[in-house]
């Protein structure tokens, strides 16, 4: 429901406060365990306090809607500040979107897992072992800021570029193979926890957690998106 004006803002905050802890739980459970909780929550409240100053009723999108979109900004936005991707998690990233692009080239689809290891000269012991310190890339919300808009009411032409973006987005999706795209919709449509996609798909928590990991590194080579954290 949309936030009603008339009530005083620290109401309001309060009234969607379990929204914010609820999405900095989601984004906490996926990053280093340096990172606390409690400051996901506050520079959530901030995207929250922005939400409420900004929102304006529009069709088919409600204010929770729109507040998840401004809280999930604000707290990405943190991260990206503070840096929580070391340099070497970094290189091995790049690294492998690099390879990913690479094969995507030569084969005309996306690579498996088996064919990226191969490339990178890895084992696959190797290679999972890789893909499991990246468990902290950031997810699909996380996105360049040239590629969607910050705020969809603001610019008609800002609208546009988040439409164009977004139809590129579900075009890149449909090229994931069959168990990544059952997950990536589990965890982004669906909101459930990696441990609760690993009960639905009869496999482990940390096998969700490398799927996804791949997942992203395809969609991020696939779209073309050198640095995105």
């Amino acid at each position: 429901m949309p936030p009603k004006y008339q009530q005083d803002l620290g109401e309001q905050l309060k009234q969607y406060q379990p929204l914010v802890r609820k999405i900095a739980g989601h984004i906490g459970s996926r990053l280093p365990a340096n990172v606390m909780l409690d400051d996901l929550i506050q520079e959530g409240m901030t995207g929250l306090l922005d939400a409420l100053q900004r929102y304006k009723p529009q069709p088919n999108q409600s204010f929770e809607a729109y507040a998840s979109m401004r809280i999930r900004g604000a707290i990405y936005d943190a991260c990206r500040k503070e840096d929580i991707l070391p340099r070497n998690q970094r290189d091995r990233l790049d690294e492998l979107e690099k390879i990913t692009q690479r094969l995507e080239q030569q084969l005309g689809r996306l690579p498996s897992e088996q064919e990226i290891a191969a490339a990178a000269g890895m084992g696959m012991n190797d290679y999972f072992q890789v893909i499991d310190t990246l468990v902290n890339v950031l997810p699909i919300d996380d996105v360049p800021e040239n590629l969607l808009p910050s705020d969809p009411f603001a610019d008609p032409l800002e609208k546009v570029a988040g439409h164009e973006f977004l139809g590129q987005l579900v075009e890149v999706l449909k090229n994931l193979p069959e168990k990544q795209r059952l997950m990536m919709a589990l965890h982004y449509q669906e909101d459930l926890s990696y441990r609760e996609i690993a009960v639905v798909m009869d496999l482990t928590p940390g096998r969700i957690s490398q799927m996804h990991t791949q997942a992203m590194i395809s969609i991020r080579a696939l779209l073309g998106v050198d640095k995105l954290i």
